[in-house]
């Protein structure tokens, strides 16, 4: 492509991406595919030649805009949002266009440092002193926090398991599946994965993490790491995190804190206390990327030592050796992946596009949003409320698990909203998470209308 039709293009594009996110989707939020229909609209083949770039653009108009899930429309409520801003899109747009590498600091110099001086900046906002980087997902996140606990026990990485006793993990019943993906990644095993009770709120249980951890040490197992959670994604259930640092530090576990949606929240002065106990704490994780405006995907990994991490993820064969090695930061060493996104350039514009204030404002609201459709439902003959929300989710269910399905089925199936649900006490509860960068209160108040409305349908159908 030449760079004048680029410019052109790139024009037209920005102009319909401005129109897309101010004026929204005019169609269902919930496309209504069938597998397989995206697929049936598209060439078996690659074409030989080149073609315009106008053709790729109508296509995804008529083929892939119909198909898609829009994660950033007003009144997509159904998960934590993996939101798009404004800013967060042109320090998106300048990261494609540089095409940098940021694996070392010699590869990118300005690309790690405005990566240092990123999670400065959000330890600042956070009151947390401490060093770290920026990730894809939590996911990668919770890895890294895993290969640095096996580490710590024993070098995994150059004697492998063949000797050792088994490594156990523990967390929440109500924990994000992510630690388990990463204890079979890690190769501790699923066997040796624990998920502990939680209480009537849906929190994980100390004592019962105490005696689980008692347990295994008596069968002659080595206890690795415990994750803590604030923020759960079935009902944002915050863990005692202070309670299960001390036991972390009795048995010389790492503990790692998955913060993934809640960690945003906690810019707010009157929700830090969401950070109580993470400084005794070894690792912590946030997603910016879901609930600070900054796309996807931008996860935020803090470590109180990383030399212990670096331990287990640093590797340096004579390629990859500069000249500044010992004097600066090679986020290579942080993660698994060499490669690595000028994510920093994104988040760098939104924290200075929005100002701290501007964000805490926008949290502020998707919170207040959420008490005001909790108070609606508490009101509503027929729904209730499963917890009060502590963050921007509102779980509720109908009199029966089958009415609360079919209550956001029929919800969904309007294409005005859409919803998700979990499984809370062994009872259907549905979800309703607010938090999208363009969500008004009078998209709110709109799904509480459709969806009291449908509720009442159900209750008294018309004759």
């Amino acid at each position: 492509m030449e760079h004048e039709k680029f410019a052109e293009h790139g024009h037209r594009l920005i102009d319909w991406i401005t129109e897309y996110m101010s004026e929204g989707y005019s169609g269902p939020v919930l496309p209504k595919t069938e597998p397989g229909a995206v697929m049936a609209q598209l060439p078996e083949t690659p074409p030989l030649e080149a073609e315009p770039a106008d053709a790729v653009f109508a296509d995804f108009k008529n083929i892939v805009l119909p198909n898609v899930t829009h994660w950033n429309d007003p009144r997509f409520f159904a998960y934590f949002p993996a939101n798009h801003s404004g800013p967060g899109i042109l320090g998106d747009l300048l990261s494609s266009g540089l095409g940098v590498n940021a694996m070392s600091w010699a590869t990118s110099p300005a690309a790690t440092e405005l990566e240092i001086r990123m999670i400065d900046w959000l330890g600042q906002m956070l009151g947390l002193p401490w060093r770290g980087c920026i990730q894809d997902t939590a996911s990668s996140a919770t890895l890294c926090a895993v290969l640095a606990a096996r580490e710590r026990l024993a070098d995994i990485n150059q004697a492998g398991f063949y000797t050792q006793k088994p490594m156990t993990a523990y967390t929440s019943e109500h924990a994000h599946s992510v630690l388990q993906k990463a204890v079979w990644i890690a190769g501790m095993g699923e066997r040796f994965l624990r998920l502990i009770p939680a209480d009537r709120h849906f929190a994980m249980q100390p004592e019962a993490l105490r005696e689980a951890v008692a347990r295994d040490v008596a069968a002659g197992f080595r206890p690795a790491i415990v994750m803590s959670t604030v923020g759960t994604t079935s009902s944002t259930a915050v863990d005692p995190v202070a309670e299960i640092a001390t036991i972390a530090g009795e048995y010389d576990m790492w503990h790692h804190v998955d913060a993934a949606l809640a960690g945003s929240a906690a810019i707010l002065p009157e929700m830090r206390w969401l950070m109580d106990g993470v400084p005794e704490a070894d690792s912590f994780c946030f997603n910016p990327h879901k609930w600070m405006f900054t796309n996807f995907d931008c996860s935020a990994l803090f470590v109180r030592q990383p030399e212990a991490l670096k331990k287990a993820l640093s590797i340096t064969p004579e390629f990859l050796k500069t000249a500044q090695d010992s004097a600066v930061e090679n986020f290579r060493d942080w993660g698994v992946q060499l490669g690595r996104r000028f994510r920093a350039l994104k988040l760098w514009y939104v924290i200075r596009c929005y100002g701290v204030s501007g964000l805490q404002a926008k949290i502020r609201e998707h919170l207040r949003m959420a008490t005001w459709f909790a108070d609606q439902v508490e009101r509503e003959a027929g729904l209730t409320l499963v917890t009060r929300p502590r963050l921007n989710t509102v779980c509720f269910m109908a009199d029966s698990d089958e009415r609360s399905r079919a209550l956001m089925m029929a919800v969904n199936a309007s294409g005005e909203a859409y919803l998700s649900h979990t499984v809370l006490d062994d009872r259907y509860v549905v979800r309703v998470a607010f938090g999208q960068t363009h969500s008004t209160f009078a998209h709110v108040e709109k799904l509480w209308q459709l969806l009291r409305r449908l509720h009442r349908e159900m209750v008294t159908p018309a004759e």
